[in-house]
């Protein structure tokens, strides 16, 4: 095929290959959300568990609105006590290219009351590390996004919620 040849395509074909090589630029893989975590607050401890609110802000990058469905978090005291982790669902939808925010109440379970104790006998509060992810999708992406956020524990909120959970036993000096 000559030259001559290849510029002699006919205007529609042309047209026609300039609008295919459009759509698929226009179709160009989605970007995964950003979270931006802003707190994790200890609502209560009780002889249960630990309460938790978990706050981020998630932007949407794409150009198609999306959906969180689930928020999966451990929650960790004093950087090796794993406490437990939790999936709750999480619906929200996601706007094209804003930020909206994520306000999710958490519930876990204790798993190991003489750790708590432990750590109540410290006489001092306790830092807490919540490590998790926020489950995506839409009709073209879906992806688990981690967060990370961390505080403390007060040794007044640990005291209340050791002698909740074992009433009557001795706890001297814990006050």
């Amino acid at each position: 095929m000559s030259s001559t040849q290849i510029r002699a395509t006919p205007p529609l074909v042309r047209s026609l290959l300039l609008a295919a090589a459009l759509t698929l630029a226009a179709c160009s893989r989605p970007e995964p959300p950003t979270l931006r975590p802003e707190l994790a607050a200890v609502t209560a401890i009780t002889a249960r568990g630990i309460d938790l609110r978990v706050q981020l802000q998630v932007y949407n990058p794409n150009g198609v609105d999306l959906s969180t469905r689930s928020l999966k978090a451990n929650v960790l005291l004093d950087g090796k006590y794993d406490v437990g982790t939790v999936t709750v669902p999480a619906p929200l939808k996601l706007a094209s290219k804003q930020w909206t925010r994520l306000d999710v109440p958490l519930s876990v379970k204790w798993q190991d009351l003489t750790s708590i104790a432990a750590l109540t006998a410290q006489r001092q509060g306790v830092p807490y590390q919540v490590d998790g992810t926020v489950a995506i999708g839409g009709e073209t992406l879906n992806v688990d996004v981690p967060f990370r956020l961390a505080g403390t524990i007060t040794h007044e909120q640990l005291v209340q919620a050791v002698q909740s959970s074992l009433p009557g036993l001795p706890l001297p000096g814990l006050r």
